[in-house]
């Protein structure tokens, strides 16, 4: 291992000075060329750096801190380093839509690029090529507590400048800990090189994600955007009778179950017991939505207490902060007995009214606003200093206490809380609220696609206006294909071609689950928000379109393939290797013909918001 210690630091130690700051270490041996450890005050910390490199030529720049003595917050540090932006045109990061470089224009601050910890995002930068090829992709092993990445390319030089801070908030005490960077600078796909990066940070975190039943695949209707609070049991039944003959597994009922309140904030959450009013018998009402063949599934808010809540007092000084505009308490989970109290909430839930599951909302609302108020108090009542581990104590417990009692149970989580901690609970990852929004809808699953592993990824749910086209109408829905599918629509009264729509494409959805859903996967170029999709199984492969004139190659004609259509082009242009059988069919699944083409490059008839198929014609051989 080759360490390099700076001239200056050197010189002062040489002169017999004694510097109050730890000089800074610098590696050489990377693909990025030097990385730097700046860790100035180590507060009684031994700071091991080091580089390791695995066969397949990843690399990773490791800090290993001991402390002799008690537990103590770990010494902030950074690892920086540069390197020349060749053959590199974008970059990929969970948390941004966009896919440019900052720049760093100046040399003393060097730009933020984001912002981690267990409740938010995960550290991870991906650069690639214009032809989708991996040129370097950053990870961190710390995913649970902050991490700022900071990262900008310089004019001067025409170089990109990375840097990531590591604790640099106060964190949980410990004596030993080692953090790891994993650099990789394989050339392969963009996406395969993001998908074994989020693998590696879930194995390394030691973190064991939440069973995933094949109910969290099944498409589900929410009641947010259809109702929003204004939710009522016999409502609902009537809708989740048209649902249910639509394809649809699963139910949520929303926010509004539990007041009578309809003028949005959370005034009225923390008590979560049903309002009389819209749900007189929710335990029958459960069980009538069942006998449809749909599971049930409630909101809950875990870190607002209500204002007008019972249990505002039952929990007064407990709180970590108030929302004024909310009109509600943030929960302090370090308390035992508000764990306590959310937990057994939900078991209730389970045990007394029969439901599924829950969906689990504003995880990335509990943190310390300000002035932490435990330090004025001594941590006085709690069992834990830290809010992410008591957090994270609070998510784990959760998922093991209702899967005792329903090993099928769903929890829903929704970006940005992603990570290894969250997936301990989350069956069910839901890209964050993009009303109405095809293209937000759809670059959310696939970064939730590369980053959640087996865990079964929900589209935000569809809405649109019912005097709409079919056609234009399914363009939604074929947009979130590669994911669960979510709708919000009010079902009673849609026209019946939009019902017929949804039925068809619902069935297709389940028809080919695997290599739609739990398959391998494909996005290209991130750059233009994804507009060609590519998912297969050892059965099929199947090819969503999102930009017309994105050509389509089809890869090998060894099993079916699909290519759905969803733009407005009543042809797309497909290059096939072989002689194929192209079956054209709209967005019914009625079919509209059929034809053989040669192998080459062709323009194809397909309906707009429909889709091909084509199976290789074998030669015939005559003996």
């Amino acid at each position: 291992m080759k360490q390099m210690i700076f001239a200056a630091a050197i010189a002062a130690l040489a002169a017999g000075a004694v510097a109050e700051e730890a000089p800074d270490i610098v590696l050489g041996g990377f693909s990025v060329g030097d990385v730097k450890l700046m860790c100035r005050q180590r507060h009684g910390w031994k700071v091991d750096f080091r580089r390791e490199a695995d066969a397949s030529g990843v690399e990773y720049a490791v800090v290993e801190m001991t402390r002799e003595g008690g537990e103590e917050f770990p010494a902030p540090f950074n690892l920086s380093f540069n390197f020349a932006k060749l053959d590199t045109v974008a970059a990929w990061r969970p948390w941004s839509e966009s896919s440019g470089f900052t720049m760093y224009w100046d040399p003393a601050n060097l730009p933020g690029a984001g912002r981690t910890d267990f409740r938010k995002w995960l550290p991870l930068y991906a650069c690639y090529s214009s032809g989708g090829r991996n040129r370097t992709t950053f990870a961190a092993s710390e995913t649970a507590e902050p991490l700022t990445i900071r990262s900008g390319i310089r004019e001067e030089d025409n170089r990109l400048y990375f840097a990531f801070h590591f604790y640099d908030a106060r964190v949980a005490k410990r004596r030993h800990l080692v953090a790891k960077l994993r650099i990789d600078p394989r050339d392969m796909f963009w996406a395969d090189a993001v998908r074994e990066a989020a693998d590696w940070m879930t194995a390394v975190s030691g973190r064991r994600p939440a069973r995933v039943p094949d109910a969290a695949f099944a498409p589900l209707y929410s009641t947010w955007y259809s109702f929003h609070q204004d939710v009522h049991q016999d409502v609902i039944e009537r809708e989740c009778a048209l649902a249910s003959k639509m394809g649809m597994g699963t139910i949520i009922v929303d926010d509004g179950w539990q007041t009578d309140d309809t003028n949005r904030g959370y005034a009225f959450c923390g008590d979560w017991r049903e309002s009389k009013n819209r749900f007189p018998d929710l335990k029958a009402h459960v069980a009538k939505v069942h006998a449809m063949g749909m599971k049930y599934m409630l909101w809950y808010s875990v870190a607002w207490i209500g204002d007008k809540s019972a249990a505002y007092e039952r929990f007064k000084g407990k709180y970590l902060y108030h929302n004024n505009h909310l009109k509600a308490y943030c929960i302090d989970p370090r308390f035992p007995e508000v764990r306590e109290y959310l937990i057994s909430t939900y078991e209730r839930a389970l045990r007394e009214w029969d439901i599924d599951g829950l969906k689990l909302d504003f995880i990335d609302s509990i943190s310390v606003q300000g002035r932490d108020p435990a330090i004025a108090e001594g941590y006085r009542g709690r069992d834990m200093k830290s809010v992410t581990e008591a957090t994270e104590r609070l998510i784990a417990d959760t998922y093991r206490r209702l899967s005792a009692i329903k090993p099928d149970v769903l929890i829903e989580f929704r970006q940005a809380y992603i990570g290894p901690s969250i997936r301990t609970a989350a069956n069910m990852l839901r890209v964050s609220d993009c009303p109405a929004d095809m293209q937000r809808n759809r670059r959310g699953i696939v970064n939730l696609r590369l980053t959640s592993g087996g865990t079964a990824v929900h589209a935000d749910p569809l809405e649109w206006h019912p005097s709409d086209t079919p056609e234009a109408a399914a363009k939604n829905v074929l947009n979130v294909m590669f994911s669960t599918v979510q709708y919000s629509m009010k079902f009673a009264g849609l026209d019946k071609r939009h019902v017929d729509m949804i039925a068809h494409w619902s069935r297709f959805g389940a028809a080919h689950i695997d290599a739609l859903q739990r398959g391998r996967f494909k996005p290209y170029h991130p750059e233009l928000a994804y507009p060609l999709i590519e998912g297969e199984s050892d059965a099929e492969r199947i090819f969503g379109v999102y930009a017309e004139e994105m050509s389509v190659k089809t890869g090998a004609l060894d099993r079916p393939v699909y290519i759905l259509n969803a733009t407005d082009s009543d042809s797309l242009v497909v290059e096939i290797p072989a002689k194929a059988k192209v079956a054209a069919f709209d967005t019914y699944g009625a079919e509209k013909g059929t034809r053989t083409y040669e192998a080459g490059c062709h323009r194809m008839p397909v309906p707009p918001s429909g889709y091909l198929f084509l199976e290789g014609v074998r030669p015939v051989h005559v003996f």
